[in-house]
């Protein structure tokens, strides 16, 4: 998921400060006008202009991310690239529809205030020592970021971490100065203001910045976990069963979190130790077994009582958060249960098994919420729904929804024009020439059996850099068909090259641009522009390393990557070994 709330499309707004508008307008006006000369050739060069031309405008921002994502449908047809009738059909994939239902389950979870009673619940049992509740709290937010969006996830968190760093800071405060009483800070003060992150000692100011980052890098981390936790991932799904529609190759909701757990337990542990170090300093880890002292153990206290307060104040678990919960247990059971991949799954059960997709239990279950009382006890309107149609039109993110299909028609413009042919063969034309580098993946081609793994680390690489600049989405329906035709021309496994782009298109940790998450943090000007790019930096490279080593342990085994899936021919695969 991306966004599923009001939070999600603020966060998509653009910042309209004089230089942001200023490079708006350089963009809009030279970035199509450089590729203009892209016209006058075949039809894969105009499928890239038209790539530039969208990029260009979201970047800029010169038209609302939804409106801008409706281009294709203008643009393919006149450019000859793929006819109307095609191209519309690709903007309500049944990929989109469960997207659309996972949105609609986070903005109950959401309504009914389950996300934060689970989130507080939590703290309770974390406790109140800071590098135990650093990483106690990037845990909870990346588990909650398993079934909410990334957006919506650092939404929820980083007003809860914000009222948790207060309340130390102000239990600081009362151990200076007693019972005497606290001048309030003015209404319009920053947050950073309201913490009163000047009169910290360095270790607590720099405990505070590291609370207010890992509300994003946990966020986005918890998004790779599930398969529909995050908009790449779904582009990822959508190619695999389009490429492959008589099953050749599979990626199934329980065959993903086999794939994407183990290494996103790493990837959180490197963001924890890259935040301790840079903000409280390595000195922190080890100290982390010390006994507190008086002062210390006083606050850990006053910290857990607040935490204990704020759980109490939400009172009794309610009518519509049991149902809620209810309903989110069986949904994630039937998309579990439906094909597990390793046994006979629901599905198998039904004559029409290929009728069915994880989206129709996604419908039933979305369809019930706008029906189902959100408190039948209530005196006043018992039968009032957990959701209402007015929810939709004011909550649901609509732009992310259009993002998500132009992603599809980028995709589909790709492989209808022959652009992906064009790149597979430069790619394979590139990596024919690189220094060897043993790997155990076997590949059709000999001269490049030894030089897959550089070929891996590098796309990765180029992924995790343009998702810096550019939307996760765009960038994964842009490169997810390429790396699937490079390896198919290649003799390497698809999945091989495949998995690590649409994972690395979750990596954007470097720039408030980059995603609302890193918005939604950077706007509490907690956090400077130079803290979250080196910090984003580091993790970066972090997550790059481990990406690879999963893809040549884990992954190579539970895949079976050493071998070219011997059922996947040149005639049953779209573009596989181009004539370069």
């Amino acid at each position: 998921m991306i966004c599923c709330s009001e939070v999600s499309d603020e966060g998509m707004k653009p910042n309209n400060s004089p230089q942001r508008l200023l490079i708006r307008k350089i963009l809009v006006l030279l970035g199509p006008l450089v590729a203009v000369p892209l016209l006058f050739f075949g039809p894969e060069y105009r499928c890239l202009f038209s790539i530039i031309f969208l990029s260009t405008y979201w970047i800029g921002e010169a038209f609302p991310i939804g409106v801008t994502s409706l281009f294709p449908l203008a643009l393919y047809p006149i450019l000859q690239i793929v006819p109307s009738k095609q191209i519309s059909p690709v903007y309500f994939k049944d990929s989109i529809v469960l997207f659309m239902c996972t949105l609609i389950m986070a903005m109950a979870v959401e309504a009914t205030g389950l996300h934060r009673r689970i989130a507080l619940k939590l703290l309770t049992k974390v406790g109140a020592k800071q590098p135990v509740m650093l990483l106690g709290f990037m845990c909870i937010t990346s588990l909650i970021s398993f079934f909410v969006s990334d957006t919506a996830c650092t939404a929820l968190m980083c007003p809860t971490a914000v009222a948790l760093l207060m309340s130390m800071a102000d239990a600081v405060q009362h151990l200076k100065e007693g019972d005497k009483k606290l001048k309030p800070p003015p209404d319009d003060a920053t947050i950073a203001e309201k913490l009163r992150l000047d009169e910290m000692a360095p270790q607590d100011s720099g405990f505070c910045k590291a609370m207010i980052l890992a509300c994003a890098h946990a966020s986005l981390i918890g998004g790779t976990a599930i398969i529909t936790s995050t908009g790449p991932n779904l582009v990822f799904r959508e190619n695999i069963n389009k490429r492959y529609p008589e099953g050749q190759i599979t990626m199934t909701y329980l065959q993903w979190m086999v794939f994407a757990i183990p290494p996103m337990f790493f990837y959180l542990i490197a963001s924890y130790l890259i935040l301790v170090c840079y903000f409280m300093g390595p000195s922190t880890l080890v100290r982390w077994f010390e006994k507190p002292t008086k002062e210390e153990a006083h606050l850990k206290k006053a910290v857990e009582k607040n935490i204990q307060s704020m759980y109490e104040d939400l009172g009794d678990i309610s009518w519509g958060e049991k149902s809620v919960f209810t309903f989110f247990v069986i949904l994630i059971g039937s998309w579990i249960s439906r094909d597990p991949g390793f046994t006979t799954g629901w599905g198998d059960l039904l004559p029409h098994k290929n009728y069915l997709s994880d989206s129709v239990s996604g419908v039933l279950i979305s369809c019930l919420l706008f029906v189902w009382p959100k408190d039948p006890f209530d005196p006043i309107d018992p039968t009032a729904p957990i959701l209402k149609w007015t929810d939709m039109k004011s909550k649901f993110s609509w732009s992310c929804t259009l993002l998500i299909g132009a992603g599809y028609a980028i995709s589909e413009g790709v492989d209808k024009s022959g652009l992906s042919q064009l790149i597979s063969c430069g790619m394979r034309k590139i990596f024919i020439g690189m220094s060897s580098i043993p790997l155990q993946c076997k590949c059709r081609i000999p001269e490049l059996n030894h030089k897959i793994t550089k070929f891996s680390v590098t796309v990765t690489t180029t992924i995790v850099i343009m998702t810096e600049f550019a939307s996760n989405v765009s960038t994964g329906s842009i490169f997810i068909p390429i790396a699937l035709g490079v390896a198919e021309s290649m003799g390497v496994h698809p999945l091989y090259l495949a998995l690590p782009t649409t994972v690395a298109c979750s990596f954007a940790f470097m720039l408030p641009i980059s995603t609302p998450p890193n918005a939604i943090v950077y706007d509490t000007k907690v956090i400077s522009m130079i803290e979250m790019i080196v910090c984003g930096f580091l993790l970066n490279i972090a997550c790059i390393i481990i990406t690879s080593l999963n893809m040549n342990t884990w992954t190579y085994f539970i895949f079976s990557l050493n071998n070219f899936p011997e059922n996947i021919s040149i005639s049953s695969s779209n573009s596989s070994y181009p004539v370069c």
